[in-house]
């Protein structure tokens, strides 16, 4: 009776030994894992070295304390707009307020969205343009609205928010920004690609990089650009296309979601022209690129547009 006794105490032990090794695990595991999530919520402290810096606009702001966010968290700041940024290039954003000492409850909130690289930068502006806007003078890429700043600088992508309109905000907000831009670039950025739109009747404002699913279709890295030709707004766009696969590419997209394709003359040796519920593409082929003109303008307007466009890339 001992010895049976002695075995079934051996086996529990054996087996709260078993059981105490599987929590260990999964403490460490648990451990781990919240480890790793800091470490992808959080950058930098607020005491490090930051381009938002305290006294950023000033003695006559109390400034709140530094945010830090990374691809793991940055939709708790901007949830429902997190995938424009992370879809294209995102790598960290920074966020600070700077409050009036005379009335906090008038504020600016400077947000910095580090991009990798300009065309990213350029890519989150572009889709992002306010239509009730005025230019920033000093900024190649920037505009203001009547309660925010939006520009970019480089690598970087700058949002000011203000707690509501007013003009002192938004003047010191723009001085504070013409002085940061110009501390955290080079100075003018080179976009590839926007010195080969036509400029007759170019509306400058429109450009923009579509960095994927462009028309709903499977373009990536798509720079496009508005025109007005006849009171008719139009669509250019390009990118490059060494091979042909992504004019062949969307062709084939436009066919195969109901385009019908015409058989106008374009004037474009190796040009389609499709017309899909009432938006005509003409796409074409030039040397490196793929490009094409789009809209529900009468065909003749899209054929003038689609030709200039196609003479300029033929001299590049």
């Amino acid at each position: 009776m001992l010895q049976a006794g002695k075995k079934t105490n051996m086996r529990a032990s054996k087996k709260q030994t078993i059981i105490s090794y599987f929590i260990i695990l999964v403490l460490i595991g648990i451990a781990t894992a919240i480890g790793i999530k800091q470490q992808s919520y959080y950058k930098a402290e607020d005491n490090v070295d930051t381009i938002l810096k305290t006294n950023l606009f000033g003695g006559k702001y109390t400034t709140g304390n530094i945010e830090n966010y990374l691809a793991g968290n940055l939709y708790e700041k901007i949830n429902g707009k997190a995938d424009l940024y992370l879809n294209n290039g995102f790598l960290s954003m920074q966020t600070r307020k700077y409050s009036k000492t005379s009335d906090e409850g008038k504020w600016a909130e400077v947000f910095l969205y580090e991009m990798g690289t300009s065309e990213n930068a350029f890519a989150v502006y572009s889709m992002q343009q306010r239509a009730e806007s005025e230019p920033l003078w000093w900024a190649q890429f920037g505009y203001a609205t009547s309660d925010g700043l939006y520009l970019m600088a480089g690598k970087y992508y700058i949002e000011v928010l203000f707690s509501g309109e007013d003009k002192t905000l938004l003047d010191n907000a723009s001085e504070v920004m013409k002085y940061l831009t110009e501390t955290i670039s080079s100075g003018k950025v080179e976009i590839p690609y926007v010195n080969l739109f036509p400029k007759e009747n170019l509306q400058a404002r429109t450009f923009r990089y579509i960095s994927a699913d462009a028309f709903g279709s499977e373009l990536k890295n798509i720079f496009a650009a508005e025109y007005t030709i006849n009171d008719n707004t139009i669509t250019a766009f390009m990118c490059k296309d060494s091979g042909g696969e992504n004019f062949n590419s969307y062709y084939k997209f436009l066919i195969d979601n109901g385009g019908t394709e015409l058989k106008d003359d374009i004037g474009i040796a190796g040009s389609k022209a499709v017309d899909l519920f009432g938006t005509t593409d003409v796409i074409f082929k030039s040397g490196e690129y793929f490009a094409g003109v789009r809209g529900s303008a009468p065909i003749n307007d899209i054929k003038q547009a689609a030709n200039k466009f196609f003479e300029g890339l033929s001299k590049k």
